[in-house]
């Protein structure tokens, strides 16, 4: 016989009763009866009477056994006819109430999960990185938290919607977090570029699934660790504002050795070596060599071949001695200034010395030369 809708009320007054008492056996037994009513797919309980029971269930909650609530929560998790508010407060419960909530229940919003990413355990944050398509604010959300673990199940969460500029920034971070390389080439649909930088930093074994699993050009792909090195200390080269400088300076016809002595006077180190080299036509990484050279004839030979006056190429000999002392042993003898050798170098003698690679490297003296 179908139950009427003041049977039904009764039942909503004795349930009321109930929740009052102050016994933990009553209140666990109404608790697992709101279950039972909840559940039953017979039942003819309106919305707003399992508002009534939600209500009661979210009050009594706290003297109810943790195993009963999590079986409670476990039957409730893939029901669609349950208030959304007592599915949102069993997903807020102790991970063990509200991991199958967080797992299957399609009720709650997307708002109700990034307040729990924000503000839960990590357990709550592993639970719904593992949920079924979760969008692209909820990944983010978990990416945001910076936490490998939580990472890596996102990625291994095929369905969950990862933003592309995400995806970009976790490769990036999979050259240092390699937890990361293998859950992401492991994605459906992963950009190829992503791919393509990947293959720089990945193991043998990774570069292999990237080949046979992407159209990729691996001759393209493959740059050894020097061009690796070199293109990156390039790329910081270019946006080096002394660099930048000094070539604006040189492009111009104003780049002199006053520029560089000035420069080396007021303590602008980088602007003084980068003028240096530029105005000899050597790479910028190669002027310290002759700089700070143990032999002084080097940094003579170099001044000399720029025709700077004798008391210019003093006073850069001097300035410089603190940093080329430096890389010298306590042992090491300081040799002062070659004044009587700068005095005897012709501009022509000194240009075809620094072609010499053994004087330049130190292996012989001017003289050998």
């Amino acid at each position: 016989m179908p139950v009427t809708a003041q049977e039904n009320i009764e039942a909503i007054k004795v349930l009321v009763d109930l929740a009052e008492t102050n016994s933990p056996e009553q209140r666990q037994f109404l608790y697992a009866r709101l279950g039972e009513f909840l559940v039953d797919d017979q039942s003819s309980f309106t919305n707003q009477e399992k508002e009534i029971m939600a209500d009661i269930i979210c009050r009594i909650t706290t003297d109810v056994a943790k195993t009963i609530r999590a079986n409670f929560a476990k039957n409730l998790a893939s029901k669609q006819d349950i208030p959304r508010n007592l599915m949102v407060f069993l997903a807020n419960d102790d991970i063990e109430v509200a991991l199958p909530i967080l797992r299957d229940c399609g009720l709650l919003a997307e708002n109700d999960l990034l307040e729990i990413v924000k503000h839960r355990s990590k357990q709550h944050q592993l639970a719904v990185a593992a949920r079924d398509n979760i969008g692209e604010e909820i990944c983010t959300a978990l990416c945001e938290i910076n936490d490998p673990e939580i990472t890596v199940a996102l990625l291994e969460n095929h369905t969950a919607k990862v933003s592309p500029v995400m995806l970009d920034n976790l490769g990036e971070l999979s050259e240092c977090i390699t937890e990361y390389q293998r859950p992401l080439l492991d994605r459906p649909f992963l950009p190829k570029p992503i791919a393509e930088k990947m293959y720089r930093w990945v193991s043998m074994s990774l570069r292999e699934y990237i080949r046979d699993n992407f159209e990729v050009d691996i001759r393209a792909l493959q740059m050894d660790i020097k061009d690796r090195e070199d293109t990156i200390q390039s790329i910081s080269k270019e946006s080096d504002p002394s660099l930048r400088l000094v070539e604006k300076l040189h492009h111009s016809g104003e780049l002199s050795t006053r520029f560089m002595i000035k420069s080396l006077h007021q303590g602008e180190i980088d602007l003084f070596e980068y003028s240096f080299a530029k105005l000899l036509d050597i790479e910028s990484d190669k002027i310290k060599d002759i700089l700070y050279a143990e032999n002084p004839e080097i940094l003579a030979v170099a001044c000399r071949s720029l025709d700077i006056d004798r008391v210019i190429f003093k006073t850069i000999y001097d300035l410089t001695g603190s940093i080329r002392h430096q890389k010298t042993s306590l042992l090491t003898k300081i040799k002062s200034v070659p004044m009587d050798f700068y005095d005897l170098l012709t501009v022509e003698t000194a240009k075809a010395a620094l072609l010499n690679e053994d004087f330049m490297s130190g292996k012989i003296s001017y003289a050998e030369t």
